[in-house]
């Protein structure tokens, strides 16, 4: 499979919300719910000032490029500061969470 978005694509989508990550919105630009991609998830997410994505895992890689502030990243226990310029890689199932 091979395709082409623009990050536009991404403007014209409605912010998702949960009470379960508190001051974290995010939207999907490639994802299997929205193209049949599989294996890897690419979205846009804004973390807000004490904003906390909960520990949490799923089965697709997830890359988090930090383009603004810093925060806590949660590594299945292990904790690191990332802040703007660090690239992260998750694989799929691991445990992740991150604080602003």
């Amino acid at each position: 499979m091979i395709f082409v978005k623009n990050l536009k694509s991404v403007s014209d989508q409605d912010w998702t919300t949960t009470d379960k990550y508190p001051g974290v919105r995010w939207k999907f630009l490639i994802d299997k719910d929205f193209d049949g991609s599989s294996g890897l998830s690419l979205g846009y997410a804004e973390i807000a000032p004490g904003g906390d994505l909960t520990l949490h895992y799923h089965s697709p890689d997830e890359i988090y490029v930090v383009t603004n502030g810093e925060g806590i990243l949660n590594k299945s226990g292990d904790l690191e500061k990332i802040k703007k310029g660090d690239v992260v890689y998750i694989g799929g199932n691991e445990k992740h969470a991150l604080k602003n």
